[in-house]
């Protein structure tokens, strides 16, 4: 079972931009959450839609942090693209030169991108590049160029090789603090209650939700680069976005970014207004 979840979070890191999710208390604001009937039986792999406004003053913009996850139902991708078009001005992430056309070639030559596309295909769920419409006019890149993130990495001395590896022995730290896989059997009955046949997905869509020591594992998302400095190139568009009279603003980046993005948002006097929860991935029976 270890095994298993070594695997899980080496997935998480493919699907939400190297890093996880915050499974985060009553205090903090929640991006992912799988919602389970009356049984407890898991039905759907859940991410928020989270509204900010000003907290002083009257609300005359609003941003929402859009979560994403890579990988994921087709009728997901379908419900942002029509949500996406009430926005004036919607802040994507992808690390690319500015002015890219986003095509079903994109970002498809990398491992990462290699490996998101063999998940997909066993999961038997769609790539997001696949079915997101980037050519709708409101949509804004808001992200580093590949150069811009390797130069940022190396600065920190930091690497998807080195993510690997802190992952790797943070599992085996943990797996030595609990050996007889105790934990692992609060995953186990979460499976076996669920009443779908895909076993590997329900478990993935639990680990998504339960890494709570990803900042032990990864450091802290602002000093990173993989987080931090794409997060901070985000910050840097909304802000020009808002100078230029945008008042109805998404930012549409993967579920993992969200915490980081959540803070600045605070830094900047805005707070949490409305939560919207969409199905990403369907859990329950057919």
């Amino acid at each position: 079972m270890k095994y298993c979840r070594l695997i899980a979070r080496m997935f998480v890191l493919l699907t939400v931009s190297a890093a996880s999710l915050v499974h985060a208390d009553d205090s903090e604001t929640l991006f992912a959450r799988v919602a389970e009937d009356a049984e407890g039986r898991a039905q759907a792999l859940q991410l928020a839609i989270v509204t900010y406004v000003p907290a002083q003053g009257a609300a005359d913009y609003s941003v929402d942090l859009v979560s994403a996850i890579h990988i994921g139902e087709a009728q997901y991708y379908a419900e942002l693209n029509d949500r996406f078009t009430e926005y004036e001005a919607l802040l994507y992430e992808l690390v690319a030169p500015q002015g890219t056309v986003v095509t079903r070639e994109t970002e498809r030559k990398g491992f990462v991108s290699g490996a998101q596309i063999m998940l997909t295909r066993a999961l038997d769920l769609s790539f997001q590049l696949d079915e997101i419409d980037y050519r709708q006019t409101n949509f804004v890149h808001a992200d580093l160029s590949s150069k811009e993130l390797a130069q940022s990495m190396a600065d920190r001395n930091e690497s998807l090789y080195t993510y690997f590896w802190k992952v790797f022995f943070a599992s085996m730290r943990e797996y030595s603090k609990d050996p007889l896989g105790l934990s692992d059997w609060q995953l186990l009955v979460a499976m076996v209650k669920s009443d779908s046949d895909d076993t590997l997905k329900t478990m993935l869509a639990y680990e998504l939700t339960n890494l709570d020591k990803i900042q032990e594992i990864l450091g802290e998302d602002s000093d990173s680069a993989i987080i931090g400095a794409r997060n901070e190139r985000a910050i840097e568009v909304l802000h020009q976005q808002l100078d230029a009279g945008a008042s109805r603003i998404g930012i549409f980046y993967g579920v993992g970014h969200m915490p980081d993005l959540d803070a600045r948002l605070h830094a900047m006097g805005l707070v949490p207004a409305k939560t919207v929860w969409v199905d990403a991935w369907n859990l329950g029976p057919e």
